[in-house]
């Protein structure tokens, strides 16, 4: 089913479509299966074990229950061949997780290091993505974990046996205590920070000082990416995220990402200028770092002048004593320069300084079209906001960015640089519950789901 997936094409006129990446490795398929019943049933006997009432109130029953020797067999096979952590999703565990559970307490008799079962990460309707959320946190939590592991050990034993309270930050822009921490909620948790610290450095901080609240663009440019995002007053969601071709079913902050950053190669390619997604990374890097690296947008604005080595610490070359080589750049985009002027022979040839500054247009273009994806998209004008800059390379950018696209003011403040930990500092600790409701929404069900809303409450504030 998730291989298969909902055969969305978003490229539909790709010459090669090209699937992306499976997260599993082996799969068992359970000899398992339950219906929903009708309400006007005769049939219906809740003092047959066959008959369970589900978590939404409907009854089902159970037409093949599990083979639990089977499946133990296979999953010892599974942890026989070095696999140890395993996801779990069943057609309707959202609303009966009885047999999800089944395989959870075997798995975690067997022995796996970590079970991720559908039914407790997202128990919703929709099994693609509820199954590759589930797969994602198997994925990811493991190595999370581990992480979490080697971090605790760096410090005495209170912050070990929990005297120091220590929280993670979610993608949702909240904080969760660390034993609560998990892989599908983690993806976007560092641009998440940031999206705290600018909300409240560009937004409430403002108001608190007299000025009109204005929406605010939040542009994070690191070394391979730039994330924006929005903030009008309150936080954007979204519940359904693709990040890299994998469906998502998690809260998470409104975040888009492109692939440019300090970092991106650049490339001539059949007479056009292109920028990433390829990034040099910090090894072997730009060219400028002296370790036979790539161009990339660093290199360029080394050569335009926009990089003051002198402000750079002295840790390039082979002994890690140099400053950035600009020569080095220089040389490479001589180089460039004559194959671009030859490629276009026929037309006036170009300065090195237009060659480069070609390219940086290109990178502001692909970073100003995110933008206009969460504004002009939406019916709100780019020019009524706030451009919010921070992230290592954001204030090379950010006028070029604000100019194009109508802002009149850019905001950069004094903690731009490590915005997304300031964020992290301010965050509130927050807790996400969920359950299925097989209610329509209407005047007669309220007053049901919303004693079914103050349930949900009522556990959140006690978890907290």
């Amino acid at each position: 089913i998730l291989r298969i997936g909902n055969q969305s094409r978003p490229k539909i006129f790709d010459l090669e479509m090209r699937k992306p990446e499976l997260l599993y490795e082996r799969v068992i398929e359970v000899d398992e299966r339950i219906r929903i019943c009708k309400e006007n049933e005769k049939d219906i006997n809740l003092n047959n074990p066959n008959f369970q009432k589900s978590i939404t109130g409907e009854i089902i029953e159970v037409l093949t229950a599990i083979d639990t020797q089977y499946l133990e067999n296979e999953l010892q096979k599974l942890f026989n061949d070095g696999i140890t952590s395993v996801a779990v999703c069943f057609l309707h565990s959202y609303l009966w997780f009885n047999h999800e559970q089944i395989v959870g307490n075997i798995a975690n008799k067997i022995g796996f290091s970590h079970v991720s079962l559908s039914s407790t990460t997202m128990p919703m309707v929709r099994i693609v993505p509820r199954g590759l959320t589930a797969c994602v946190d198997a994925y990811l939590t493991p190595l999370i974990k581990d992480y979490i592991k080697h971090f605790m050990s760096g410090f005495d034993d209170g912050i070990k046996t929990g005297k120091v309270p220590v929280s993670f930050m979610m993608s949702d822009g909240g904080l969760c205590p660390v034993d609560s921490f998990c892989g599908f909620r983690s993806i976007l948790s560092g641009p998440a920070g940031g999206v705290v610290g600018y909300a409240a450095t560009a937004y409430h901080e403002r108001i608190a000082a007299g000025h009109d609240p204005i929406p605010v663009i939040g542009f994070d440019m690191g070394g391979t990416s730039t994330d924006v995002s929005r903030f009008a007053g309150q936080y954007e969601y979204v519940f359904d995220a693709e990040i890299a071709g994998i469906c998502i079913q998690s809260p998470q902050l409104d975040i888009n990402t492109v692939a440019a950053g300090g970092g991106s190669r650049l490339f001539f390619r059949s007479g056009l200028f292109v920028v990433g997604p390829e990034s040099v990374g910090a090894h072997p890097g730009p060219v400028c770092y002296r370790k036979n690296g790539f161009l990339s947008i660093t290199d360029a604005n080394l050569f335009l002048g926009r990089l003051l080595p002198e402000f750079f610490p002295k840790i390039f070359g082979p002994s890690e004593n140099e400053p950035l080589d600009t020569d080095a750049t220089t040389n490479a985009f001589q180089q460039l320069a004559i194959e671009i002027n030859e490629y276009n022979s026929n037309q006036k040839s170009m300065s090195i300084d237009e060659i480069v500054y070609g390219f940086i247009r290109v990178a502001n273009e692909s970073m100003c079209r995110p933008i206009r994806a969460l504004t002009e998209a939406k019916g709100y004008s780019a020019a009524n906001h706030i451009l919010s800059c921070f992230g290592g390379a954001g204030g090379q950018h950010a006028c070029a960015i604000a100019r194009t696209l109508g802002m009149t003011k850019v905001l950069i403040h004094r903690f731009a640089g490590i915005l997304s930990a300031y964020g992290l500092s301010l965050a509130d600790l927050v807790c996400d519950i969920q359950e299925p409701c097989s209610l329509a929404y209407s005047i007669q069900n309220l007053q049901i789901i919303q004693k079914k809303l103050d349930n949900l409450k009522d556990k959140a504030f006690n978890n907290l």
